[in-house]
Protein backbone atom coordinates (compact mmCIF):
# COMPACT_ATOMS: atom_id res chain seq x y z
CA UNK A 1 0.00 0.00 0.00
CA UNK A 2 1.13 3.54 -0.71
CA UNK A 3 0.97 6.25 1.99
CA UNK A 4 -1.86 7.84 -0.01
CA UNK A 5 -3.87 4.60 0.19
CA UNK A 6 -3.16 4.38 3.91
CA UNK A 7 -4.44 7.91 4.36
CA UNK A 8 -7.68 7.11 2.56
CA UNK A 9 -8.12 3.99 4.70
CA UNK A 10 -7.76 6.07 7.86
CA UNK A 11 -10.30 8.57 6.51
CA UNK A 12 -12.92 5.83 6.95
CA UNK A 13 -12.12 5.01 10.59
CA UNK A 14 -11.76 8.37 12.33
CA UNK A 15 -14.57 7.27 14.66
CA UNK A 16 -12.20 4.82 16.35
CA UNK A 17 -10.28 7.76 17.80
CA UNK A 18 -13.18 10.13 18.49
CA UNK A 19 -15.31 7.67 20.46
CA UNK A 20 -15.49 8.34 24.23
CA UNK A 21 -13.85 5.04 25.16
CA UNK A 22 -10.64 5.78 23.25
CA UNK A 23 -7.66 5.70 25.62
CA UNK A 24 -6.40 9.29 25.63
CA UNK A 25 -3.41 8.24 27.76
CA UNK A 26 -2.04 5.95 25.06
CA UNK A 27 1.55 7.07 24.37
CA UNK A 28 1.61 9.87 26.96
CA UNK A 29 4.24 8.21 29.17
CA UNK A 30 6.49 7.68 26.16
CA UNK A 31 6.29 11.38 25.30
CA UNK A 32 7.07 12.33 28.89
CA UNK A 33 10.11 10.07 28.78
CA UNK A 34 11.29 11.53 25.45
CA UNK A 35 10.83 15.13 26.58
CA UNK A 36 12.84 14.43 29.74
CA UNK A 37 15.96 13.96 27.59
CA UNK A 38 15.69 17.36 25.92
CA UNK A 39 18.15 20.07 26.97
CA UNK A 40 16.59 23.07 28.69
CA UNK A 41 14.60 25.19 26.26
CA UNK A 42 14.41 28.96 26.96
CA UNK A 43 10.81 29.98 27.60
CA UNK A 44 9.19 32.90 25.84
CA UNK A 45 9.03 36.04 27.98
CA UNK A 46 6.20 38.53 28.12
CA UNK A 47 8.44 41.34 26.87
CA UNK A 48 8.06 41.33 23.09
CA UNK A 49 11.59 42.54 22.41
CA UNK A 50 13.10 39.91 24.68
CA UNK A 51 10.94 37.22 23.09
CA UNK A 52 12.32 37.95 19.63
CA UNK A 53 15.83 37.22 20.91
CA UNK A 54 14.84 33.71 21.98
CA UNK A 55 15.14 31.14 19.22
CA UNK A 56 11.90 29.22 18.81
CA UNK A 57 11.98 25.45 19.31
CA UNK A 58 9.63 23.19 17.35
CA UNK A 59 8.20 19.69 17.55
CA UNK A 60 6.87 17.63 14.63
CA UNK A 61 4.25 14.93 15.29
CA UNK A 62 4.23 12.45 12.36
CA UNK A 63 0.93 10.63 11.88
CA UNK A 64 -0.56 13.06 14.37
CA UNK A 65 -4.13 11.81 13.92
CA UNK A 66 -7.09 13.67 15.34
CA UNK A 67 -6.93 13.48 19.16
CA UNK A 68 -4.34 16.25 19.79
CA UNK A 69 -3.59 14.45 23.05
CA UNK A 70 0.15 15.16 22.94
CA UNK A 71 -0.10 18.87 22.13
CA UNK A 72 -0.36 20.33 25.64
CA UNK A 73 2.41 18.04 26.88
CA UNK A 74 4.74 19.11 24.08
CA UNK A 75 3.91 22.78 24.51
CA UNK A 76 4.48 22.59 28.27
CA UNK A 77 8.09 21.69 27.41
CA UNK A 78 8.46 25.00 25.56
CA UNK A 79 8.06 23.62 22.04
CA UNK A 80 5.86 24.87 19.20
CA UNK A 81 3.73 21.97 17.96
CA UNK A 82 3.28 20.99 14.31
CA UNK A 83 1.45 17.91 13.04
CA UNK A 84 1.57 15.97 9.77
CA UNK A 85 -0.67 13.16 8.54
CA UNK A 86 -1.69 11.47 5.28
CA UNK A 87 -5.33 11.28 6.39
CA UNK A 88 -7.24 14.36 5.28
CA UNK A 89 -10.19 13.60 7.54
CA UNK A 90 -8.01 13.03 10.60
CA UNK A 91 -6.41 16.44 10.06
CA UNK A 92 -9.78 18.10 9.52
CA UNK A 93 -10.80 17.02 13.02
CA UNK A 94 -7.46 17.98 14.57
CA UNK A 95 -7.35 21.43 12.97
CA UNK A 96 -10.98 22.17 13.85
CA UNK A 97 -10.02 21.79 17.51
CA UNK A 98 -6.76 23.75 17.19
CA UNK A 99 -7.28 26.20 14.31
CA UNK A 100 -4.24 28.32 15.22
CA UNK A 101 -1.84 25.38 15.00
CA UNK A 102 0.07 24.18 11.95
CA UNK A 103 -0.93 20.89 10.35
CA UNK A 104 0.43 19.44 7.11
CA UNK A 105 -1.58 17.08 4.93
CA UNK A 106 1.25 15.20 3.24
CA UNK A 107 3.32 12.06 2.91
CA UNK A 108 6.28 12.68 5.22
CA UNK A 109 8.54 10.63 2.95
CA UNK A 110 8.23 13.15 0.09
CA UNK A 111 7.32 16.25 2.10
CA UNK A 112 10.02 18.94 2.37
CA UNK A 113 10.37 19.54 6.10
CA UNK A 114 10.38 23.32 6.63
CA UNK A 115 12.78 23.48 9.58
CA UNK A 116 14.81 21.58 12.16
CA UNK A 117 12.99 20.24 15.19
CA UNK A 118 13.93 19.70 18.82
CA UNK A 119 11.49 16.78 18.91
CA UNK A 120 10.25 14.56 16.10
CA UNK A 121 7.78 11.86 17.02
CA UNK A 122 6.01 9.09 15.13
CA UNK A 123 3.68 7.34 17.52
CA UNK A 124 2.07 4.25 15.96
CA UNK A 125 2.67 5.63 12.47
CA UNK A 126 6.16 4.69 11.29
CA UNK A 127 5.05 1.11 10.69
CA UNK A 128 2.71 2.35 7.93
CA UNK A 129 5.68 3.65 5.93
CA UNK A 130 6.61 1.35 3.00
CA UNK A 131 9.48 -0.89 4.04
CA UNK A 132 11.80 0.39 1.29
CA UNK A 133 11.30 4.00 2.44
CA UNK A 134 11.87 3.55 6.15
CA UNK A 135 15.69 3.85 6.19
CA UNK A 136 15.74 7.00 3.99
CA UNK A 137 12.99 8.50 6.13
CA UNK A 138 14.83 7.83 9.40
CA UNK A 139 17.98 9.46 8.03
CA UNK A 140 15.92 12.41 6.80
CA UNK A 141 14.32 12.85 10.22
CA UNK A 142 17.67 12.77 12.01
CA UNK A 143 19.02 15.38 9.58
CA UNK A 144 16.10 17.62 10.57
CA UNK A 145 16.73 17.32 14.30
CA UNK A 146 18.50 20.11 16.12
CA UNK A 147 21.70 19.25 17.98
CA UNK A 148 20.65 17.11 20.96
CA UNK A 149 17.19 16.84 19.45
CA UNK A 150 15.04 13.82 20.24
CA UNK A 151 13.45 11.27 17.92
CA UNK A 152 10.65 9.18 19.43
CA UNK A 153 8.82 6.45 17.56
CA UNK A 154 7.02 3.18 18.12
CA UNK A 155 7.65 0.18 15.90
CA UNK A 156 7.23 -3.54 15.59
CA UNK A 157 10.12 -4.92 17.62
CA UNK A 158 10.66 -7.93 15.40
CA UNK A 159 13.91 -9.84 15.01
CA UNK A 160 13.97 -9.33 11.24
CA UNK A 161 12.37 -7.19 8.58
CA UNK A 162 8.89 -7.89 7.27
CA UNK A 163 5.64 -6.44 6.01
CA UNK A 164 1.99 -7.43 5.91
CA UNK A 165 -1.57 -6.10 5.70
CA UNK A 166 -4.61 -6.82 7.84
CA UNK A 167 -8.20 -5.68 8.27
CA UNK A 168 -8.41 -5.68 12.07
CA UNK A 169 -9.63 -2.06 12.14
CA UNK A 170 -11.92 -2.48 9.12
CA UNK A 171 -10.15 -1.40 5.94
CA UNK A 172 -6.96 -3.01 4.74
CA UNK A 173 -3.98 -1.43 6.51
CA UNK A 174 -0.29 -1.92 5.73
CA UNK A 175 2.38 -2.55 8.39
CA UNK A 176 6.15 -2.97 8.09
CA UNK A 177 9.19 -3.28 10.35
CA UNK A 178 12.91 -3.19 9.66
CA UNK A 179 13.49 -5.28 12.77
CA UNK A 180 14.58 -3.72 16.04
CA UNK A 181 18.32 -4.23 15.58
CA UNK A 182 18.20 -2.63 12.13
CA UNK A 183 16.32 0.41 13.45
CA UNK A 184 18.93 0.92 16.15
CA UNK A 185 21.85 0.37 13.76
CA UNK A 186 20.51 2.91 11.26
CA UNK A 187 20.07 5.49 13.98
CA UNK A 188 23.46 4.89 15.58
CA UNK A 189 25.09 5.16 12.16
CA UNK A 190 23.23 8.47 11.75
CA UNK A 191 24.99 9.87 14.83
CA UNK A 192 22.30 9.22 17.41
CA UNK A 193 22.62 7.97 20.97
CA UNK A 194 20.06 5.38 22.04
CA UNK A 195 18.30 6.72 25.13
CA UNK A 196 15.45 4.28 25.65
CA UNK A 197 14.08 1.04 24.19
CA UNK A 198 11.02 -0.60 25.73
CA UNK A 199 8.64 -3.43 24.87
CA UNK A 200 5.83 -1.56 26.61
CA UNK A 201 3.08 -4.05 25.76
CA UNK A 202 4.98 -7.32 26.20
CA UNK A 203 4.40 -10.05 25.05
CA UNK A 204 3.20 -8.01 22.07
CA UNK A 205 5.97 -6.63 19.87
CA UNK A 206 4.94 -2.98 20.27
CA UNK A 207 8.23 -1.19 20.97
CA UNK A 208 9.20 2.35 22.00
CA UNK A 209 12.48 3.78 20.70
CA UNK A 210 13.94 7.12 21.85
CA UNK A 211 17.23 8.41 20.46
CA UNK A 212 19.07 11.71 20.77
CA UNK A 213 21.11 13.37 18.05
CA UNK A 214 24.69 13.87 19.14
CA UNK A 215 26.11 17.38 18.85
CA UNK A 216 29.69 16.41 19.73
CA UNK A 217 30.56 14.49 16.56
CA UNK A 218 28.77 16.99 14.36
CA UNK A 219 30.75 19.87 15.86
CA UNK A 220 33.99 17.91 15.42
CA UNK A 221 33.17 17.24 11.77
CA UNK A 222 32.40 20.91 11.18
CA UNK A 223 35.71 21.91 12.77
CA UNK A 224 37.55 19.29 10.69
CA UNK A 225 35.94 20.52 7.48
CA UNK A 226 36.80 24.09 8.40
CA UNK A 227 40.45 23.19 8.97
CA UNK A 228 40.63 21.39 5.64
CA UNK A 229 39.17 24.41 3.88
CA UNK A 230 41.84 26.69 5.35
CA UNK A 231 44.77 24.46 4.36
Amino acid sequence: MTPEETGKAYDTITHLWTRPEFNQKNGVNAYKKALSFLPDIPRQKSNAVASEAIKKAYALDIGCGCTNRFVSLIESAGLIYEGIDVSKDMLAIASSQLPSHTFYWADVCTFTLPRRYSLISAWDSLWHIPLTQQVPLLIKLVEHLTDEGILLFSCGGTEGRGQHTNTVMGPKIYYASLGLHRYLQVLMDANCFVRHVEFDQHPELHTIVIVQKSAVQEQAEQAHNGNNASE
